[in-house]
């Protein structure tokens, strides 16, 4: 605010023609607005703004007036104006330091002054994906291993999103020369696992460098809670492919503090294996889910799990779950709920028509929109089961069958696309 007060006094004295010294040259301002521009201003209002009376923060009327005078339609266009000018030195100060070739703590000490700025993820992921493909590990790991410029993992998970989404967007498009240089970045010295791979589980490269550096890590993680992380992803890329060696897994976590999303991705993967390595009843292990659930927010404890509810085709358990948890489930989202809330109206979609309620799973089906980024990491994992609900659908509706054949054509292109072959034509078709 001070800056920018500043910086209305100065285009103030611009307009003038010399600065604001002595209450005389306040009188003859004060004429100007007032008869020769036709605004409304107290004359203590500007000695009080010019610090000739007691000083306190103008009122949004007085700035609206000054920047009106200036020639903006408003103080809001002011800000704007002067903002752009302010961004514009930022941008040069990011153009400037995804070139260098070596960094000063002078240089990182302006970088972190920028993090109050609110598009300082955007500059930091320009700085990050610059330094990947100038292949400057060297860089990166100064970036990766200063906790000050980076965001909390606790309480700024919204702005980890972005940075993990704008990197890994990126690293899906690099060749295996290019990714396997950042196994280095993987020790616990730096924060590219746990800010970047951890927030943005690809499940469209598993089989490619999301696959390579988790598996990498396993040689190098020793925190508990990673270990976890890294042992799920492993298995259930091997349950997806379709293998029978994914492992049966139930590591003790009662004194962990797990994030809703890995301990809901555990019980998931616990609920899949009962039912696929056991062969067992399901009722120990769903009481479990659903209990666990009360302790965490729904939209990020669920959204692994409902995965596995549809494999395991839970559809009394998930019917418990909408009942509950409706509003919260199925609310509208903002845009980092937009994979959850996609597999929570598949699920909902594949519960009505177990009820044969198909006026209701028409209108959730409906509201479904994978097309809100095709480069999410959820993207082609989300479709499958897309294809499974709109396939059900047709099927208990209009059963035409030129639009099955293509919705089977659909859903086998991208079982070949992401090698998840257990979303066999059986789950399809007799779902």
């Amino acid at each position: 605010m001070k800056a920018t007060i500043g910086q209305l006094k100065q285009e103030i004295y611009q307009k003038l023609g010399f600065e604001i010294r002595r209450q005389a040259d306040v009188r003859y301002l004060h004429q100007c607005i007032v008869y020769e521009n036709n605004l409304t201003i107290g004359f203590n209002t500007l000695r009080r703004f010019f610090g000739f009376l007691p000083e306190r923060a103008p009122q949004l009327q007085t700035l609206e007036v000054l920047a009106q005078y200036l020639g903006y339609q408003s103080y809001s266009r002011f800000l704007n104006f002067i903002n752009k000018d302010q961004n514009w030195f930022h941008w040069t100060f990011v153009n400037d330091f995804e070139n260098l070739d070596s960094i000063d703590p002078a240089q990182i000490q302006q970088l972190i002054a920028l993090k109050s700025h609110p598009d300082y993820v955007l500059f930091l992921s320009h700085i990050i994906k610059t330094f990947i493909r100038r292949n400057r590990i060297e860089l990166l790991k100064i970036i990766f291993s200063n906790p000050k410029i980076h965001f909390d993992i606790n309480t700024q998970v919204g702005e980890l999103d972005k940075l993990a989404y704008a990197v890994g967007g990126l690293l899906r498009t690099l060749p295996k020369s290019s990714y396997v240089g950042l196994e280095v970045l993987l020790s616990d010295t730096y924060v590219f696992k746990t800010h970047i791979l951890d927030f943005h589980v690809d499940y469209t490269h598993f089989n490619g460098y999301y696959g390579f550096l988790n598996t990498a890590r396993l040689a190098r993680d020793t925190e508990p809670t990673q270990r976890v992380f890294i042992n799920l992803i492993k298995n259930y890329h091997l349950f997806l492919a379709g293998k029978s060696s994914f492992e049966i897994y139930q590591p003790e976590v009662s004194n962990l503090k797990m994030f809703s999303v890995l301990h809901g991705r555990l019980l998931g993967y616990q609920l899949l294996t009962q039912h696929f390595k056991h062969k067992q009843p399901l009722n120990k292990i769903l009481s479990e889910i659903l209990k666990t659930g009360k302790q965490y927010p729904k939209v990020f404890f669920y959204i692994e799990v409902v995965s596995a509810l549809i494999f395991t085709k839970q559809i009394e358990t998930l019917e418990t779950i909408f009942d509950r948890y409706k509003k919260e489930l199925l609310g509208t989202p903002i845009w980092r709920f937009y994979t959850s809330h996609n597999i929570f109206l598949i699920a909902h979609v594949l519960v009505k028509l177990k009820k044969q309620n198909y006026k209701d799973a028409l209108y959730s089906f409906n509201q479904i929109d994978l097309n809100v980024s095709t480069s999410n990491s959820y993207f082609h994992y989300l479709k499958l089961f897309y294809s499974i609900a709109a396939y059900q659908l047709e099927k208990h509706t209009t059963a035409n069958s030129d639009t099955l054949l293509a919705l089977q054509k659909d859903y086998q292109s991208l079982v070949k696309t992401t090698g998840f072959k257990r979303f066999n034509l059986t789950l399809l078709k007799k779902y």
